[in-house]
């Protein structure tokens, strides 16, 4: 009978140990949270804090240690974890905590572009921070503006579509402050990451550029000689990728700006921007205009108006550089403004702020030069810009596609890098990018320094346009309505200038430019050279009216990238039944490399071809063109007018062909000889009356030149009667060069030995001289 109340009482012993034990275990995991939390190891403290929840704490801090345990995380991802517990810790007890702990919720909120609940959060926090404090009251005010802004640029959300790099570039780490080249063939980007030992975080260059296909290629490092204390980062490059600027700074420096060019085996040593450095000041990142003429920078010395300010750098008219000038309150808040990127258009400023109408953290914001004053900072919107922090925009010439890194929530690291397209109706920026290649007759690069001079103002532009030494390739972005000569030195070859002529277009547009140069050359001698232009044109708008709209230059970027569907483009294209647009379209798709893939062989209405012959004798000073670059003379030959050759050389195509010579048929067809000595190339004296009356007549009629043909016998072998028949040739025209008749009116040749056994020897040994047509002459 007492079986049943000693089981019971068994039972209920046993259930209040059991919680007794439980209590135990939530105590001690909370205790070894709130331990951990103290001593700030908080991703060890979240565990133990999560174990205790899940047995069933309810305990406010234990709510309160897990929020802002996540909330102080580096990471955007894991700081917004921390809302749902910061939140319960309040709603159970909020006069448990600091009066402030609202004011972190509404921040994790704000983060996470919950801003109706950020207000919500903030309001309660208003109602108990500390008025009396100036600080609290001045960082509840820009807190206050920051959701205002949030507020204002989510509800009116651009139609822009952010993308993630994707894992070839961004990681677990932080990846930041992208530098796009103008044809957006290369991207180099800094990385913070652990060193070999895992023991320390570290900055260094990693660059990607693309494949033959428009893809990005696997990022490498960038091997900089540096000292082994510094960090080192991107700061900004050249248009055409062969100058990098970067950030190099360590412990015991304050941190500077070095440029390094490109070389066959990787980078040049830096070298010290010295007009921007200061001994011990802050420059982090600058940006060169495409003239070459002006740099933007950031630096916090002294003058500015806030922290980091913006500041400019100009050249003078003799080519030095002034003293760096704060660009002033409109552009310079009392916050942080960094990272500038000034456009190749030389006029729009895109730039890194915490002040001025941010929606949170770093915000990118646009200014355009007016004259001589920038327009108000405007926010560039969401969702480029979000509550995190937004920084390090640059944009491609055509200004299409925008590249910038932030933190903000979905990243795969603490910073990551995105880039976005941008809309159509802010993309036409007005520029020509001209891209172009210089090779010899063969197709092999020529070592070559370009100069180029607006012929209008005399003004250079003196930017880094010489041609990669290993392609050959060059780069240069130009302002429309403009007339340019292009001044090049050629290895090997005499300086030589070519005119363009930029259209005054209101739209983007390209211009392929294909050089080659050609040594003329008589008996192994070069005595001249000729100079061949390929121009080839893509009128964007003209392109694209017929077809959808003037985003067809940009939807090839879209289809290189994988992120426009190829066939619901030709669904478009076959609607407009315009088979033009068609081919464009394909042509467009697969061009990645256009001045590797621009056919320069079929020419059509948008090529224009020139070519000039150059002879050396005809160039003496007297010929020459006397060409001033900065100071510096340089004497070329005569300036090659691109469009004036090649509408002759249209007008040459069209043009009815001559098929009789002007001159008498009895004049062209005489032949002339002088013979010689048996293994001799001196000319007999009793010649010359008759070579006298050839020069009048070559003097007399300007389109008249002379054929000289050197001829040996058979005696000797194949070699001396080669060397006897261009001695031979050569003795005659110096004859008529000697005399003031230019090469390029003598077409002489040695034949080597007579094959026709019927001559005899003395026969055989001769030069032939008959005058020709020029205007005929193959």
């Amino acid at each position: 009978m007492h079986q049943p109340k000693c089981f019971l009482v068994l039972l209920l012993a046993w259930i209040a140990m059991s919680l007794n034990v439980h209590a135990q275990s939530v105590s001690s995991l909370e205790s070894k949270a709130e331990k951990l939390y103290r001593t700030r190891q908080y991703t060890e403290a979240i565990n133990f804090f999560e174990q205790a929840i899940e047995k069933g704490a309810q305990n406010p801090k234990t709510f309160y240690g897990l929020g802002m345990s996540y909330a102080s995380s580096d990471n955007v991802n894991e700081r917004i974890k921390g809302i749902p517990a910061l939140s319960k810790a309040l709603t159970l007890n909020a006069d448990q905590f600091p009066r402030w702990a609202y004011l972190d919720l509404a921040k994790l909120y704000h983060l996470n572009e919950q801003i109706a609940e950020a207000q919500t959060a903030f309001s309660a926090y208003k109602k108990r921070m500390d008025v009396r404090d100036p600080k609290v009251r001045e960082e509840a005010k820009a807190f206050e503006k920051a959701l205002k802004n949030a507020k204002k640029f989510i509800g009116k959300a651009r139609k822009i579509e952010v993308h993630d790099f994707g894992f070839e570039v961004n990681s677990e780490f932080t990846e930041y402050n992208p530098v796009v080249s103008a044809d957006e063939s290369i991207m180099a980007y800094t990385v913070l990451h652990p060193d070999a030992k895992k023991r320390t975080m570290v900055e260094s260059i990693m660059m990607t550029t693309k494949d033959g296909l428009g893809n990005w290629k696997a990022p490498e490092a960038v091997k900089i000689e540096t000292n082994a204390r510094f960090n080192v980062g991107t700061a900004g490059i050249s248009p055409d990728g062969e100058q990098m600027l970067i950030y190099m700074g360590g412990s015991s420096n304050t941190g500077d700006i070095y440029e390094v060019m490109r070389t066959n085996d990787g980078w040049t040593k830096p070298k010290s921007l010295s007009v921007v450095n200061t001994p011990t000041f802050h420059e982090t990142t600058l940006s060169v205009t495409s003239d070459g003429k002006s740099m933007y920078f950031a630096s916090n010395r002294p003058g500015g108006y806030g922290g980091m300010d913006i500041w400019r750098v100009d050249k003078d008219t003799n080519g030095k550089w002034g003293r760096p000038k704060n660009l002033g309150p409109k552009i310079n808040s009392a916050a942080d403004e960094d990272a500038p990127f000034i456009h190749p258009d030389n006029i729009t400023l895109f730039f890194t702020s915490n002040g001025h109408e941010t929606m949170g953290g770093n915000d990118i914001f646009r200014s355009v030069l007016r004259g001589t004053e920038w327009t108000r900072p405007e926010n560039m919107g969401y969702p480029i810009n979000t509550p995190a922090d937004d920084s390090y925009f640059t944009l491609i010439a055509d200004g299409s596609k925008g590249y910038f890194s932030s933190n903000r929530k979905g990243g795969k690291g603490l910073q990551d890098i995105y880039y976005f397209n941008m809309p159509e109706q802010e993309a036409n920026i007005p520029l020509t990018m001209m891209k172009g290649k210089i090779v010899d007759q063969d197709g092999n690069p020529i070592k070559t320094s370009i100069k180029m001079v607006n012929k209008k103002t005399k003004e250079s532009v003196d930017f880094v346009y010489d041609p990669n030494p290993n392609t050959g390739n060059f780069l240069i972005i130009l302002p429309p309505g403009q007339n340019y000569d292009m001044i090049i030195e050629s290895e090997d070859f005499m300086p030589y200038t070519i005119n363009v002529n930029i259209p005054n277009q209101t739209y983007f547009y390209e211009l392929y430019q294909m050089i080659q140069l050609k040594a003329i050359k008589q008996f192994g001698v070069t005595v001249g050279q000729e100079v061949s232009v390929k121009n080839k044109f893509y009128d964007v708008e003209q392109k694209t009216k017929s077809v959808i709209n003037s985003k067809l230059f940009k939807e090839s970027q879209l289809v290189q990238n994988d992120s426009l569907d190829m066939y619901d483009m030709m669904d478009m294209i076959v609607a407009s039944e315009d088979s033009v647009a068609m081919d464009y379209l394909l042509d467009l798709a697969f061009k990645v490399k256009p001045i590797d893939l621009v056919n320069f062989e079929a020419e059509d209405e948008q090529m224009d071809v020139a070519k000039r012959i150059y002879y050396y004798d005809e160039s003496d000073l007297d010929h020459l063109e006397k060409k001033v670059v900065d100071g510096q003379e340089i004497f070329t030959l005569p300036t090659l007018s691109v469009t004036e050759e090649a509408a002759k050389y249209r007008a040459n195509k069209q043009a009815p062909k001559v098929l009789e010579s002007r001159f008498d048929k009895q004049l062209l067809s005489k032949k002339f000889q002088v013979f010689f000595a048996p293994n001799s190339s001196k000319m007999d004296q009793k010649y010359i009356a008759e070579l006298k009356l050839l020069l009048e007549q070559l003097n007399k009629h300007k389109d008249l030149g002379i054929e000289i043909a050197g001829h040996a016998s058979q005696d000797g072998d194949q070699a001396l009667n080669e060397k006897l028949s261009n001695e031979r040739a050569i003795e005659v025209l110096n004859y008529f060069n000697h005399r003031g008749l230019v090469r390029r009116r003598i077409k002489a040749k040695g034949y080597g030995a007579v094959k026709d056994e019927q001559v005899s020897k003395e026969k055989a040994r001769r030069v032939d001289i008959r005058l020709v047509d020029l205007t005929m002459y193959q």
